[in-house]
């Protein structure tokens, strides 16, 4: 038997807002004019991509034929298992790409120099989060990175002062929407949503409509089918127990996440070596480094005193085979497990000293205090010993001259 095909929908939510995103492409629209018009993005000043970029790269032909794409590949089986791997909602996804889209040069769907934490910050996630999907769209082929995010050199900051007259020390990847090889955009009735041979063979209901019957027989369980109120009422109420997450899913401590982020924050290797910024919170709390006091910077100098302690070569990160496990290994053989801070254990050395000295004081204090307490007793016992032992009468010191002796 034939089913009726379901057409395909013409719009899709992507956000709380309801904000919808129509799959019809219409040859021109007063507002993609506007939007191209306008300058690629923002006011900040964007890393130029290399010359023959470009080239190989293809250009969509609109932006909603490019985001019926990215909608497209989310449903195959490919897309699917690969959004299941980057731990990556669907909704999520469409909401970064539609970002990347609305930032995009609407002509050509290049010039993306957003940020991750600017659209994290329009969209209400984390910056991570923005990575992740950004990261999906590449390998789903819907994005490619022309030039890769970094700090500026001095002739590109005096570029960007030129530009926009404040100070910018980073620029942003700067990415190019495109589409995959192979994909073919849909025209015709498949744009709109209809399919010719989904009104074929279709059985249609009779006209002697549908029997009003229950699935519930009168022979179920009272449980199930209560006849009177008094049943309805001696119903034991559905109890769900509520299951505990593993501890590995437990929210991390914010002060390891602080510190893990501060680390790839100065470290740009282990940024990208680092799959996921878990994945280095859980080696700092495995390490015993929750509630200790570190910051990037002491843990950082911490690592380089032990490294020259214990005489560890300095070796090329990129030499690595791989660079997190060459991290993780550096701080387990430099920083001893469980180890405060050293301001940290600056500061527990001064408490300990201060209580020591305090129980001093108070011990002094209360022998002092004794001694006044018993003041009038010793007196008296002073006074009885002199009673009965009288002092003596004091030698004399005249010198002694001896006799002379007779010749």
């Amino acid at each position: 038997m034939h089913t009726l095909a379901r057409p395909r929908a013409h719009t899709h939510s992507l956000n709380a807002n309801s904000s919808r995103v129509s799959r019809e492409s219409p040859p021109a629209r007063p507002q993609d004019a506007a939007q191209r018009s306008r300058s690629p993005r923002g006011g900040s000043w964007a890393l130029p991509a290399p010359e023959g970029v470009y080239g190989p790269l293809r250009a969509w032909p609109s932006a909603s034929v490019w985001f019926d794409a990215v909608m497209d590949i989310l449903r195959t089986p490919e897309g699917e298992e690969a959004r299941r791997r980057a731990k990556v909602a669907p909704d999520t996804l469409l909401r970064v790409a539609h970002a990347d889209r609305t930032a995009a040069d609407q002509s050509t769907g290049r010039g993306v120099t957003t940020a991750h934490d600017t659209v994290a910050g329009v969209l209400g996630m984390s910056g991570k989060t923005v990575q992740r999907a950004r990261q999906l769209l590449e390998v789903l082929g819907l994005a490619v990175t022309v030039a890769e995010g970094r700090y500026l050199t001095t002739t590109e900051r005096a570029q960007a002062h030129a530009k926009h007259g404040g100070q910018q020390l980073r620029a942003a990847s700067t990415r190019a929407l495109t589409l995959p090889r192979g994909y073919t955009p849909p025209t015709g009735n498949a744009v709109a949503g209809i399919d010719s041979t989904a009104v074929e063979n279709v059985q249609l209901p009779t006209r002697r409509g549908v029997k009003n019957f229950s699935p519930v027989g009168k022979k179920s369980p009272r449980r199930a089918h209560p006849r009177t109120r008094e049943d309805a009422a001696t119903r034991r109420p559905a109890s769900t127990k509520t299951r505990q997450k593993p501890a590995s899913q437990q929210p991390r401590p914010i002060d390891v996440q602080r510190l893990a982020a501060g680390l790839c924050a100065r470290m740009s290797w282990l940024d990208r070596a680092t799959s996921h910024l878990g994945k280095l919170c859980d080696v700092l709390i495995a390490h015993g480094l929750t509630g200790r006091g570190w910051t990037a910077e002491s843990l950082l100098d911490a690592i380089q005193r032990g490294r020259l302690e214990r005489r560890i070569p300095l070796v090329d990160v990129a030499s690595q085979r791989d660079p997190f496990g060459y991290f993780v290994w550096l701080l387990r053989a430099t920083v001893d497990a469980g180890s405060p801070a050293p301001f940290l254990q600056l500061q527990v050395e001064s408490r300990r000293r201060a209580e020591r000295q305090a129980l001093e004081a108070a011990h002094e204090a209360a022998r002092r205090a004794e001694i006044r307490a018993n003041a009038d007793e010793i007196a008296a016992v002073i006074a009885r010993m002199r009673e009965h032992f009288p002092s003596r009468p004091r030698p004399s010191r005249r010198h002694f001259t001896p006799p002379h002796s007779a010749r």
